[in-house]
């Protein structure tokens, strides 16, 4: 099962040339290798390019990645509701693609990975929280295993089609379990998130959220009312190259670019699965009769 995991990986991006791209040694990751080699969560069967993912965030302190990758399976081993089951062809995560969008964009000028999210459904009955955050984690890992490690992202949410009744779906625990991770597990740093058509629930939604946040994530919402000025979005924030056609954008259709994101979450789906069995199996055995198994080296 380990060897297709790992053909699995190596149909992803080149780890050589992500190496060069990030200025990363070999040096640094078999350093990493030994840092975490005691870890009580952290599987020891990771490949080279699933440690580059974290190396790419703290790459200086590698103390701190090994603390980073620590919090990272240990909220997915104890947060099961983000991160199990994630079978794309499972029926929580088709009804997130068919009732919400999910859009992967180009990389930005500045070598961040830029998201899309909003409610395509206006039902409330439609939406999981628990559901639409683990797509969404997905779609980062679905990113880094295209582009390969990028250390920042940018968010553009619409709360168009969000109305009241929407905020009653997630759990106080779920609200809390989310930030938790993404105060203290999460490998991406996030640079801004953009919000748009915020009036009237922003204010309700960021008396929910702030109190989970870290204030210096908090301080790079930007918020946008239904009156936004595209052109000066585009000249100060994001291109026309960049943004769907609803926002003013050269790209294609919100729908047309939900089917290709769609496209690579199933293009990747023997990836997700056998991620999750990594978590859940040891692979002792298997490592120490076939060490050189957990390299890349195309």
């Amino acid at each position: 099962m380990f060897e297709d995991f790992k053909n699995t990986l190596d149909r992803c991006h080149s780890y050589k040339k992500s190496l060069k791209r990030l200025d990363i040694n070999q040096e640094s990751v078999n350093l990493l290798r030994e840092k975490i080699n005691n870890s009580k969560h952290v599987p020891k069967s990771l490949t080279d390019k699933q440690l580059l993912f974290f190396l790419n965030r703290n790459r200086c302190d590698i103390d701190r990645v090994a603390t980073l990758m620590e919090n990272f399976y240990k909220n997915r081993t104890l947060v099961p509701e983000f991160f199990k089951n994630r079978d794309v062809f499972s029926k929580e995560i088709q009804n997130c693609l068919e009732n919400q969008y999910y859009i992967i964009l180009p990389v930005t000028s500045k070598n961040q990975m830029l998201f899309y999210h909003s409610i395509k459904n206006t039902d409330p009955n439609s939406y999981d929280f628990n559901s639409a955050i683990k797509v969404f984690c997905m779609l980062f890992e679905a990113h880094a295993c295209i582009y390969g490690p990028l250390s920042e992202a940018v968010f553009i949410f619409d709360m168009g089609n969000i109305s009241f009744r929407y905020l009653l779906k997630p759990s106080l625990s779920s609200v809390r379990r989310g930030f938790k991770f993404l105060n203290g597990a999460n490998p991406i740093k996030i640079r801004k998130i953009n919000v748009f058509n915020t009036l009237p629930l922003f204010d309700l939604i960021a008396a929910m959220i702030k109190p989970f946040m870290k204030p210096k994530i908090f301080e790079r919402i930007h918020l946008f009312h239904s009156n936004v000025n595209f052109e000066k979005f585009h000249e100060s924030d994001i291109p026309k190259s960049h943004l769907p056609k609803e926002y003013g954008g050269t790209l294609g259709t919100l729908d047309e670019l939900q089917e290709k994101t769609t496209k690579i979450l199933m293009d990747l789906r023997d990836y997700f699965i056998l991620e999750e069995k990594q978590r859940e199996l040891e692979f002792e055995d298997y490592i120490l009769k076939h060490p050189k198994d957990v390299k890349c080296y195309d």
